[in-house]
């Protein structure tokens, strides 16, 4: 009797471990986060092959702009945007990096990260320091959407800076 009572506490104990581990909502490390990275060190790269990688070909992509609002971008209109933007920075980078991944009650899960971007325009004298968010869905190892966040306004003076310069 004591060896079936320690037998079947035994189980519900493992039952148990089995249920909580499957109802888990927040992690530090996950596939969907490894994914979520690979994208932004290859953005840190300048490697675009490697971001569109990333991406499913059905990906949507919003920055400062409310989803339901927007079309948002195709993951090629991302690219074509870097090819032009990346080669006018002297530098960039991300300080600080935060990555969490959330699981909402529905099952869809959201990666997070957080940074503080540091740039610098090429023949601009001020550098650029902003506090960035990203969440990204990501669905069988490729981002489907991504929703970025921001304070534009400091690269819009930089950039008004270097248009006045060149008058």
């Amino acid at each position: 009797m004591i060896i079936f009572s320690i037998l079947a506490l035994s189980l519900t104990l493992v039952a148990f471990c089995q249920q909580e581990q499957s109802s888990k909502q927040y992690f530090e490390e996950s596939a969907e986060i490894d994914i979520a990275k690979k994208a932004i060190d290859a953005y840190l790269k300048g490697d675009l092959e490697t971001i569109r990688s990333c991406y499913a070909d059905t990906a949507r992509l919003w920055h400062n702009q409310y989803w339901l609002d927007h079309p948002g971008k195709t993951i090629d209109e991302q690219i074509n945007s870097l090819e032009s933007a990346l080669p006018t920075l002297s530098y960039y980078n991300y300080e600080g990096e935060i990555w969490e991944m959330i699981v909402q009650n529905t099952g869809v899960n959201w990666v997070h990260f957080w940074a503080k971007w540091v740039a610098k325009y090429i023949g601009d004298d001020e550098e650029l320091e902003i506090v960035v968010h990203f969440a990204f869905n990501v669905i069988d190892n490729k981002i489907v959407y991504e929703s970025g966040i921001w304070n534009h306004l400091p690269i819009h003076l930089a950039q008004q800076r270097l248009k006045t310069k060149s008058k």
